[in-house]
């Protein structure tokens, strides 16, 4: 390195040396990763037995796109894609998915939170056979990849954008999270290891509010007494009183 200037030193010792550049020692750290001893292979996935739909209904009419174990699956819909990789569907099982905005009002920043949301809440559904309602509680092998818009506002804040899940009792929790970058667009990504779950994007940090301006506090004069206005006030009433009293003696000596 020129002048003598070294890199960070850890585990381990190089030394370079160039005719016209002072000797330079830099050291480096290598770590290795490995899949544990006993790890056994995954096994591959299984369909159900028969035909496969490409399709199923609920008991509403809504369509749903059929996963299965051996493919997996994507539903696109307007503004949100929801991916399944093989081996996310339980074996020998079938899943209809279906995803849209969500009937929630759109999200609102609470005051001291610790995230606020942007744009529209998600609702993802599934089913695992024609004419069956929604399911109500679902767990997949391996999580569905779900992406939505990235929301304008948050573009300036790329590394704090995050996906989020609404729990049924109105409960955020933050989701495993990828910014894609696709035609042009991004895409935020979220993982969903169960069903039906409703999603949204959000930025991590306080939300700001600007607080209420607080009334003029009233001045009172240096002797602690009341307020010029409720004094004047109070004399005015006590001479009216007064005037009363005598315009009534004066009225009973002449009557």
């Amino acid at each position: 390195q020129p002048d003598g200037i070294c890199l960070s030193h850890h585990d381990g010792t190089v030394e370079i040396t160039a005719a016209d550049r002072a000797p330079c020692i830099a050291t480096f750290t290598i770590r290795v990763s490995r899949a544990p001893a006993d790890a056994t292979p995954r096994p591959e996935p299984v369909n159900p037995a028969g035909v496969i739909p490409t399709s199923m209904t609920d008991n509403t009419g809504t369509a749903y796109t059929v996963f299965t174990p051996v493919d997996g699956g994507t539903f696109t819909g307007d503004d949100i894609t929801v991916t399944a990789t093989a081996g996310a569907v339980p074996d020998r099982t079938l899943l209809g998915v279906t995803a849209a905005v969500s009937q929630l009002p759109p999200p609102i920043p609470i005051p001291g939170a610790s995230m606020s949301v942007a744009g529209n809440y998600y609702d993802i559904n599934g089913i695992q056979q024609s004419g069956q309602p929604p399911l109500t509680a679902y767990t997949l092998d391996d999580p569905l990849s779900v992406c939505l818009p990235f929301p304008d506002e948050f573009r300036a804040d790329l590394s704090n954008v995050v996906a989020v899940q609404r729990a049924a009792d109105g409960g955020i929790s933050i989701l495993t999270t990828k910014v894609r970058a696709e035609a042009g667009d991004l895409t935020v990504c979220g993982a969903v290891s169960t069903l039906p779950a409703t999603v949204a994007v959000a930025k991590l940090g306080t939300v700001s509010f600007i607080p209420a301006t607080p009334a003029p506090e009233q001045t009172l004069p240096e002797t602690g007494g009341a307020a010029p206005g409720y004094t004047i006030l109070l004399l005015t009433l006590l001479s009216g009183a007064i005037l009363l009293t005598m315009m009534r003696r004066i009225r009973r000596i002449y009557v």
